[in-house]
């Protein structure tokens, strides 16, 4: 009984060290190695040994390089780097290396099991196969050669002093262009951005006039809560602030930070007319059957709009956006 079960593990252990031997290729790249290049040799093979258990999402990782069964800086070459990738039921070793010596290099055989888990337990033995090793001077390189003067077909100094005219025009011309470059993108920049304003302020008085036509059909808040939104909407494209959530008291800091603080008369008058028609819509937003709306007297407190002034709110609005277009 003992007997059979020492011969299953070394069973074992040649079924894996021959699946290690089954179904592989190999490739270096580049194709042709030179002494002191940086090379790399792909072994590539297939096995049903799973060398990334419990590792689902891990196709590439390290091997130990101290656990190697060689010196992997020697006097025929260095090993810079060694990994295993993943892709199926097929494995890649790549090993990363620079060749000391030409002609033939042959890496040891060595336990890929041990190299990728740090343990021996089921030997997993892989011979890559041998390498070329080209020196960086043949025997041709070393020949020296008379010297011979270039071969021109008649009337090629014409295209060649043609040719180099015409480069100089064109570097000429891309420098110029890269010079000039900054002022035309932002030139290009301004543009669009000017167009982006013009469509902001042509939405913002269709949708004034649109609310003057259904002026009739909407109570006090929720047409104050319409003049507030277009306003909003229109003061975010124009100045690049979110005026969605500021609160009319935050409006005049908001205005300073989008101009960087320079604030002339033109736009301190606009500044002054949108926040008192926020002031005003507020009180008759939240202000509504409160103690305050109804103190006297009634044309100062009431917190409703007066006769004939939703069309003042919207002329106003519709001025001011006018004026924040013509810059005037």
């Amino acid at each position: 009984m003992k007997m059979r079960f020492l011969f299953v593990p070394v069973l074992l252990m040649c079924f894996y060290a021959l699946q290690a031997q089954s179904d592989t290729s190999q490739f270096v790249f580049p194709k042709r190695v030179l002494v002191g290049d940086l090379a790399e040799l792909h072994y590539t093979f297939s096995s049903g040994v799973d060398f990334f258990p419990e590792e689902g999402n891990l196709d590439e990782k390290p091997l130990f390089l101290n656990l190697l069964p060689f010196s992997i800086d020697n006097s025929d070459f260095t090993i810079t780097k060694a990994i295993i990738q993943r892709n199926g039921a097929m494995y890649t070793v790549v090993l990363t290396f620079i060749p000391w010596k030409s002609g033939i290099m042959d890496f040891p055989q060595f336990d890929l099991y041990a190299a990728v888990f740090g343990s021996d337990t089921v030997p997993f033995i892989i011979d890559p196969e041998k390498v070329e090793v080209s020196s960086l001077l043949t025997d041709d390189d070393m020949v020296l050669r008379s010297v011979v003067p270039p071969l021109l077909f008649p009337g090629t100094i014409y295209f060649v002093y043609f040719s180099i005219v015409l480069l100089i025009v064109l570097l000429i011309f891309i420098i110029q262009l890269l010079v000039r470059w900054r002022t035309i993108s932002d030139k290009l920049n301004e543009k669009r951005l000017l167009r982006k304003y013009a469509k902001s302020s042509r939405f913002a008085v269709r949708q004034l006039k649109k609310l003057e036509k259904n002026s009739s059909k909407i109570q006090d808040p929720a047409f104050c809560l319409a003049i507030q939104k277009i306003f909003r909407k229109y003061l975010t494209v124009r100045f690049g602030i979110d005026f969605n959530c500021l609160a009319t008291n935050q409006f005049v800091s908001a205005f300073e930070t989008a101009t960087g603080g320079i604030l002339d008369g033109f736009i301190v008058d606009n500044i002054e007319a949108i926040v008192e028609i926020f002031i005003r819509m507020d009180y008759v937003r939240f202000a509504h059957n409160s103690l305050e709306s109804k103190k006297m007297p009634a044309e100062r407190y009431a917190a409703v709009l007066h006769d004939g002034e939703r069309s003042e709110l919207i002329n106003t609005s519709r001025a001011v956006i006018k004026l924040f277009e013509r810059g005037r």
